[in-house]
């Protein structure tokens, strides 16, 4: 009767430890800040509406165009840095004007938060959001 009752316990506990070590997790994918991003913007306290659009590279260099998409937008060029979870970006047009923005990274491809001002300034100007699309 003990020998029964310690191969019972012997293979449940084999069957937990099985089943448990064969769970597959989905985790979410993570993505690099540096890529293609595509977003809206708003002026003041309006909700974000307008098309945005950035390529992050490597290096702290980035293009960023006022539309839905970077080829067929007015683009302009700048630097961004990524500290503790904050991206931070300065960015000139090719007919003037300079913007800097700021916002909220998460590794799962959004910018939330953002809001973006005019020069040095990152806030006064609006919001912004954008999402990572590859």
């Amino acid at each position: 009767k003990y020998k029964n009752m310690k191969k019972l316990l012997f293979l449940t506990l084999l069957f937990t430890t099985a089943f448990t070590a064969c769970k597959k997790d989905d985790p979410t994918p993570t993505y690099p800040i540096e890529g293609y991003w595509v977003g809206k913007y708003g002026n003041g306290s309006a909700t974000p509406a307008s098309g945005f659009s950035m390529v992050v590279e490597s290096g702290g260099v980035m293009t960023i165009a006022d539309g839905a998409t970077i080829t067929n937008s007015s683009k302009a060029a700048g630097t961004w840095t990524l500290v503790d979870g904050i991206f931070t970006a300065t960015y000139t047009y090719t007919s003037g004007g300079t913007y800097s923005v700021q916002a909220t990274f998460t590794n799962d491809g959004k910018l939330t938060n953002g809001t973006w001002g005019p020069n040095n300034s990152t806030s006064g100007s609006g919001t912004w959001f954008m999402n990572r699309t590859n």
